[in-house]
């Protein structure tokens, strides 16, 4: 199951991608991640290699980086401000309802395993709700499991309650603020000022983001829950306008061999190695990691509970078998982690 992302780490090259003299056109990603960020140093190169390889120099592409704030990037790609964008779903609250069912924590499996089997529950069971019908949708995609990151060590979860905690929205706030935490929701782009302000006394993201983030120098505190607090729920979209325009038999070779499960995976695999490489940095950094004690795990299961049920009435509200999704979105991650 693990992707090798060797290919990935040599195709690192400046954001910016220089327009390939037998391209005919060149298409805009919006990012909104820093440029250290995985996203951006890894995954969005190796997208462009392909596509420019699948299209044989038709299509190439370049990245822009903060054309908008990272809720406005839906917007802009619906308005034909860029092609493509990767948007994270927490950050439109209501508008992207089914995003939640998957972001439940007590899922198994690494970001890349979760990917995968996010796209095919998605292009499967969620695709018809329609969403995203506004879009050409080219990957849905997760990051790994979301952790306490914090400015102070503690002693156990009872310590979270009354805490400052920077919160995605959505089921990551959700479940925080059963914890008895202050939710502060603000995009992933202000954490680090948040943190370094005083303004918050931790965040929850996941691990990687000690490195895309530099949470390492704001919150040197890692304080873990088993499976995480939740899963963040992506997808990559393209303009729909701008994917009609495009030869059919050219879409044919990208959906064959690009988007969906390809990207998807793409995306998932690169996060999986950026926790990987983010968690075992901050160990050798000397970063206090804590971890729940029996009693806590006990604690962080009731609460579990209560939010999967309030998200699984929220979504089969859509119209949709909520449980059943949700069982085999769990049922296809643990399958994929195993291979």
């Amino acid at each position: 199951m693990r992707m090798h992302m060797k290919a990935l780490v040599s195709l690192a090259m400046p954001i910016v991608m220089a327009l390939p003299a037998q391209a005919q056109q060149t298409l805009t990603i919006a990012s909104w991640a820093p440029p250290q960020h995985v996203v951006n140093a890894e995954v969005w190169p190796a997208f462009i290699e392909r596509l420019e390889e699948i299209s044989e120099g038709q299509l190439t592409a370049q990245v822009r980086l903060g054309l908008v704030p990272p809720p406005a990037m839906p917007d802009l790609v619906l308005d034909g401000g860029a092609d493509i964008t990767f948007i994270f779903h927490g950050y439109n609250a209501g508008r992207f309802v089914t995003a939640e069912l998957v972001e439940l924590p007590g899922t198994l499996g690494d970001a890349e395993a979760t990917s995968v089997a996010y796209w095919h529950i998605w292009n499967d069971h969620l695709r018809e709700l329609g969403e995203q019908d506004e879009y050409k949708t080219l990957a849905m995609f997760m990051h790994g499991a979301a952790q306490f990151h914090l400015t102070s060590e503690v002693d156990g979860l009872g310590a979270i309650d009354g805490m400052r905690l920077r919160a995605p929205g959505g089921v990551g706030s959700m479940v925080i603020e059963r914890l008895g935490a202050v939710g502060i929701q603000v995009p992933a782009t202000r954490v680090y000022e948040t943190l370094s302000s005083g303004a918050a006394d931790g965040v929850v993201m996941n691990v990687d983001s000690r490195i895309g983030f530099r949470l390492d120098e704001v919150a040197p505190v890692l304080f873990e829950v088993p499976g995480g607090l939740y899963r963040g729920s992506f997808a990559v979209l393209m303009n729909r306008e701008t994917w009609d325009r495009l030869d059919p038999e050219l879409q044919a070779r990208l959906d064959a061999e690009l988007f969906g499960e390809p990207l998807s995976r793409l995306f998932g695999a690169a996060w999986a190695q950026g926790d990987a490489r983010a968690r075992a940095a901050a160990v050798e950094a000397g970063t206090p990691v804590i971890s729940l004690d029996a009693a806590d795990v006990e604690t962080f299961e009731a609460v579990r509970r209560e939010v999967e049920a309030e998200i699984l009435q929220r979504v089969s509200a859509r119209g949709v078998d909520a449980q059943a999704v949700l069982a085999a979105f769990r049922e296809l991650s643990a399958e994929a982690e195993t291979r």
